[in-house]
């Protein structure tokens, strides 16, 4: 299965969930990523400014320092622009580096010639502020899940080949070029900015149907678009095999990448794809776009985080295998999904939540703390993999299901091991050290045998750089190392009941206070090497009076947090360099920390419950305070370990069942909204394209006797057909050809009513340019004579004399639609749905929600259900689409469009597809989401 998530698409149903590995692929693992040569297409023309980035066959250089980009992506048109911040302190407490946004054509765009692109460059200059490097991919396609892949509808009725060098696309990319290029380019980190690399196109190997002639022009055209506008950081793309055409010395100058969606397939997709992508990209990065965050979610499939081979274990092995094999660039799609709102590509949930590491709401989960812990050890071992090269051996296990690679710079390395069967593990390990003039091989654990889990995979240091001296290799990771007032400090994990082996430089002969398994010393290399167990608490060991060695069980390190505070606010001691304090607990989100002369704090949030906190600190405080309030606390002076409780209180809201509406059906009325008249045809040409329902109306004569409806549309979307108010059944489909028979009809005028759904165009193949509406509908005995109907009266719907903004962009209602003269109505369990008319109803609830408490992080959602499909506004904010099929019946109420307080209160309105009651409503209320609800708390520390 190819590894790109557009061939995924077609296959995922069928992905394999185990991470079977045969022979071949065991030899491929062995045998990681080797780059090629240093060599290079013409240096200047490629880096204009070298010493502020460049790249090589390794890795970019960012103001002289070799890089590893951590990136994950985050959509800002996706996210209220009030929680951008939010989003992006998550990000940065994970220890990303990078953020990566497409910049949607058609959102900033939607009508030709009024374009406005200050939400980009404000989420620019916020990316900026907030410390990051961006990554902008402008398309002008982009695929995301979005309508129409980016493009616009207004480019559809042009009616030309897009993607291709065919003069009127180059001349529609150049005019998108021309708007978005001169803000990628002031804000480029060669100008001062963040940007520090431009993805043009995407994914064009699956454009379908185009010759190689076409590609290489159309792609060559949009290079030259870029560089002609300024843009002098690097070009890349993903899988576009023109840009490895790198006798070209235009596509010399692209850099292409891969994109990977394997779920549990990681070793059969990802090694063989970069294997190939080394060999063809020689001078540049191995590279990775889109390095799966999750998947998305599609009308009658699952929920995103439903499905399988898309959780947190998942990403910790696919990531691991891509530094494994020499990825020194990659990014987390998504790293925050968030809300499709009015832009889902056809067939998409409005929820875009992807199972990614951030959640939806805004809400962390144990994704999260995988790419956390990532970020960590990349924090220890980046630099060594920024330029590692795969070993040369020998490096063996003893366990044939268990796989080691090694990585080395210079007298560094990194060890990847990883289980390949899906089951527990024992094995013992060779490799070779780095820092060995003889390259002497280590073997581990010296004493027992070492465990792994199924499907798991471990990043282990070997020989790395750490304060007080050297961690010569560990066979548990490491979340954590750093020194305070004197005192060195390196913190493991791993799964309790494990033996953990670790090896740390030392010209003494060690000393080591509290229990170990077995200890060596070898004086000759200048290591202690001991073994101990994990539990399921934190443990600390003293090397030599001075270095603490602290194991702490998988899942406290997955809370645990590391804070930066000056060193003045120890008085007795002189230091350079900030304080880096461990906490170690199930905290889900470190948010701020800081220091007074005597003091020092950090906020945390944490779910409802009970909290065991441990932090290592240096002399003993005399004052522990959670909150303000005075609290007891254990300090053992030996480790510098305080210990102390937290308790979290119960969450402060509860469900809101709304029972109580007001109601207004709207049938298919001439005076009723806005509605144009005229003859069929495409719906591109005569005015916005929406995103809701397109209500026809037509009357037409015949003669009595049978009679056939035939009826063509310029696209696949569903539609439901009335004749007289009553459903025709057999043509309520998304065919774009239907011929149904029609019930005897008396000679004379018969009213037909279709309402055509038009939610979204699809976001890769080939109908991205697909137009929409009717295209034709006739009547007759049979095909050949029957004719036309030539008269209609068409509405968009929602229409615009509802208080609706027409056009796209977040659907505004006005806020006071429907406050007077809806009769009011009581919903009741068990009342009969009836069947579909052509009819909508709107129901209009109110609800009240206290003033949120200070500390709380709360994310509130809607839980609707129903049968009928239905649109959802919030204080007449579009909030989702729901489907009958499913998934999706919990939909996210942004806090920026809330209200607080009892002064205003909020209105919920609901539009009721093809139904004239509230009957079909079977589930209504407002209720917070409890598993991703924290509250914050302060533990302060005084001396």
């Amino acid at each position: 299965m190819d590894p790109s998530r557009r061939k995924f698409l077609q296959t995922s149903l069928s992905a394999p969930l185990a991470m079977a590995v045969g022979p071949q692929v065991m030899c491929a693992l062995s045998q990681a990523i080797a780059p090629a040569g240093a060599g290079g297409p013409g240096q200047e023309k490629l880096f204009p400014n070298p010493h502020i980035i460049r790249y090589d066959t390794h890795c970019y250089t960012i103001h002289e320092k070799d890089e590893i980009i951590f990136s994950g992506a985050f959509h800002y048109p996706r996210c209220p622009r009030e929680l951008w911040r939010d989003r992006l302190e998550k990000f940065k407490r994970a220890g990303f580096n990078t953020i990566e946004t497409y910049i949607f054509w058609n959102y900033h765009e939607p009508r030709e010639g009024q374009a406005d692109l200050s939400e980009f460059e404000d989420f620019v200059k916020l990316v900026k502020e907030m410390g990051f490097w961006m990554i902008a991919r402008p398309g002008p396609y982009v695929c995301a899940e979005w309508d129409a892949g980016g493009v616009p509808h207004w480019v559809m009725a042009k009616r030309f080949p897009l993607r291709t060098n065919d003069p009127h696309s180059l001349e529609t990319s150049r005019h998108w070029y021309n708007l978005v290029l001169p803000v990628i380019q002031r804000h480029q980190v060669t100008t001062g900015g963040p940007i520090i690399m431009m993805q043009i196109e995407n994914e064009y190997d699956y454009a379908p149907r185009l010759s190689e002639e076409v590609r290489l022009a159309y792609v060559k055209a949009l290079a030259e678009m870029a560089w002609n506008a300024g843009i002098n950081v690097p070009l890349l793309t993903c899988w576009t095999h023109q840009a490895r055409e790198n006798a070209d010395p235009d596509m010399a100058r692209v850099m292409d990448t891969c994109n990977f969606y394997p779920r549990w397939g990681i070793v059969k997709q990802v090694v063989p794809a970069l294997k190939k992508l080394r060999a063809e990209e020689p001078n540049s990065p191995v590279a990775v776009t889109e390095l799966q965050g999750g998947w998305f979610s599609g009308f009658g499939g699952k929920l995103s985080v439903n499905q399988d081979g898309v959780d947190a274990a998942q990403l910790d092995a696919l990531t691991k295998t891509v530094y494994e094999q020499g990825v020194t660039y990659s990014s987390y799609y998504m790293g925050f999904g968030g809300t499709n709102f009015d832009w889902a590509a056809k067939t998409l949930t409005t929820t875009y939540d992807y199972a990614a590491p951030i959640r939806e709401p805004g809400g962390l989960w144990p994704k999260y703390h995988a790419a956390r812990l990532v970020g960590s050890t990349l924090a220890l071992a980046g630099s060594v993999l920024a330029r590692a090269e795969v070993s040369a051996g020998p490096i063996q296990s003893t366990n044939p299901a268990v796989s080691v690679t090694e990585r080395e710079s210079g007298k560094s390395g990194v060890l990847f091991v990883r289980e390949n069967a899906n089951a527990e593990q024992k094995y013992k390990l060779t490799f070779p050290d780095p820092n060995s003039p003889t390259r002497r091989l280590i073997s581990v654990p010296r004493e027992g045998e070492l465990s792994l889990g199924a499907r798991e995979m471990k990043m282990l240091p070997v020989q790395i750089a750490v304060p007080g001296g050297h961690l010569r290799y560990s066979t548990a990771e490491v979340f954590a190392a750093g020194e305070i007032a004197g005192r060195e400090y390196i913190v493991f994990y791993d799964e309790p009941g494990r033996l953990v082996e670790i090896g740390l430089a030392t010209r003494n002969e060690p000393h080591i206070e509290g229990e170990t398994i077995y200890q060596y010393w070898d004086s000759d290399y200048e290591s202690v090497v001991f073994g101990i167990r994990v539990v399921n608490q934190d443990k600390v060991w003293i090397l030599n009076n001075h270095w603490l060695i602290v194991a702490v069980p998988a899942e406290r390190a997955r809370g645990a947090w590391t804070a930066e505070f000056s060193p003045a606010v120890l008085l007795t001691v002189e230091e350079a360099k900030p304080l880096l304090v461990p906490f170690v607990a199930d905290a889900e989100l470190l948010r701020s920390s800081g220091e007074t002369k005597k003091s020092l704090w950090a906020d945390f949030e944490f779910r409802p419950g009970e909290h065991e906190v441990t932090v290592l600190l240096p002399p003993e405080p005399s004052k522990c305070l959670v909150d303000g309030t005075p609290t007891d606390f254990h300090y053992t002076r030996s480790t510098r370990m305080a210990a102390l409780h937290v308790s979290t209180p119960a969450l402060p809201a509860r469900p809101l069942t709304l029972n109580d509406l007001t109601t207004w059906t709207e049938r298919f009325d001439l005076n009723s909204g806005e509605w144009s008249s005229g003859a069929l045809g495409a719906l591109e040409d005569s005015g916005d394209i929406p995103y809701g329902y397109v209500k026809y109306r037509a009357e037409f004569t015949t003669a009595a006797g049978d009679q056939s409806l035939f009826i063509t549309t310029f696209a696949d979307d569903a539609k439901k057909v009335f004749l007289h108010g009553k459903l025709l059944e057999a043509a309520a489909n998304n065919k774009k050809d239907v011929e149904v028979k029609l019930p005897a009809l008396a000679a004379g005028s018969h009213k037909l009513e279709i309402s055509y759904e038009l939610f979204g165009s699809p976001n890769f193949g080939e109908n991205i340019g697909e137009l929409k509406g009717l295209k034709s509908a006739r009547v007759g005995a049979d095909e050949k004579s029957a004719a036309a109907i030539a008269s209609w009266h068409v509405q968009r719907y929602p229409a615009g004399s509802r208080g609706l903004r027409t056009g796209r962009g977040r659907q505004q209602l006005a806020p006071n639609f429907g406050a007077r003269g809806w009769p009011p109505v009581s919903l009741s369990a068990g009342a009969p749905k009836g069947s579909f008319v052509p009819a909508f109803t709107w129901c209009r609830a109110e609800f009240r929600l206290e003033s949120p408490v200070r500390e709380w992080f709360m994310p509130w959602k809607l839980v609707f259900e129903a049968d009928s499909d239905a649109l959802l506004y919030l204080n007449g904010t579009f909030v989702g689409r729901y489907v009958t099929i499913g998934p999706q019946s919990e939909f996210y109420l942004p806090e920026p469009y809330l209200k607080f307080g009892e002064k205003e209160p909020n209105v919920l309105i609901l539009v009721l597809a093809y139904a004239d009651t509230t009957a079909p409503i079977r589930a209504l209320r407002v209720a917070p989401y409890d598993e991703f609800a924290t509250r914050r708390t302060r533990i302060e520390f005084e001396w």
